[in-house]
């Protein structure tokens, strides 16, 4: 039985001890990969209206880029995790290639042998968001502790007043939901065929599905115009 007094006293020593001029959403991640003695880990927020999900955190550039394809690719763990609402547990050079196909060919170039743990962030039982840590030699903390604390963080994340500034990650998941809907005008076509430009077009231009709607939105980038 998961101790939760403890858990979270520990959580918030830890998150005590990061710079307090980075935002809580980046402190909770740094903090709670010392808890579970991870390598690296990540927090998103997925938006099941349309799909997409934005990286509110990472703690290094291998977290950022296990996301990142995630996002580019439309397979992968996190996104498993999300949709089932349970932990995913993978080994990069396992059982992964069967599962996910693209993302484990280009997770293993740029993370190596790793394994990575998808957690659910729920509130009420219902996901919104998943927290996300990879190892090589497995985690200090047992599954049911992780579970806890990704949904601790996750609660924790969504209340954080600051995220609700105009130049946050949490307000700027809207961005990639408006530029889909700008694809679909453009182009007239579906919002699910819509978010597969988003991301093919991140892909080809080495970018991040975010940077794009971001041009889409600031009209630096037409599909109709051949760009």
């Amino acid at each position: 039985m998961v101790d939760r007094a403890a858990v979270l006293a520990r959580l918030a020593r830890l998150v005590a001890a990061v710079d307090p001029r980075r935002q809580l959403v980046v402190r909770l991640c740094e903090a709670s990969r010392q808890l579970v003695g991870a390598r690296g880990s990540s927090i998103n927020i997925n938006s099941a209206e349309i799909g997409n999900r934005l990286t509110l955190a990472a703690t290094d550039n291998v977290a950022a880029q296990l996301e990142n394809l995630q996002d580019i690719l439309g397979e992968g763990p996190c996104r498993d995790a999300f949709r089932l609402n349970r932990p995913v547990v993978t080994d990069l050079q396992a059982a992964a290639e069967q599962l996910w196909p693209a993302f484990a060919r280009s997770a293993l170039e740029s993370a190596g042998a790793v394994t990575i743990h998808c957690f659910p962030m729920r509130s009420a039982g219902h996901p919104f968001g998943v927290y996300s840590v990879y190892t090589k030699n497995g985690l200090q903390e047992p599954a049911d502790v992780v579970q806890f604390l990704a949904d601790a963080v996750g609660v924790a994340v969504l209340s954080d007043a600051s995220a609700a500034e105009p130049d946050s990650p949490l307000t700027a998941r809207s961005v990639v939901h408006q530029a889909t809907g700008m694809v679909v005008v453009q182009l007239q076509v579906s919002p699910d065929d819509a978010l597969a430009i988003l991301r093919a077009h991140a892909f080809a231009h080495d970018a991040t599905v975010q940077q794009i709607a971001e041009q889409i939105v600031d009209r630096r980038l037409d599909f109709r115009e051949g760009s």
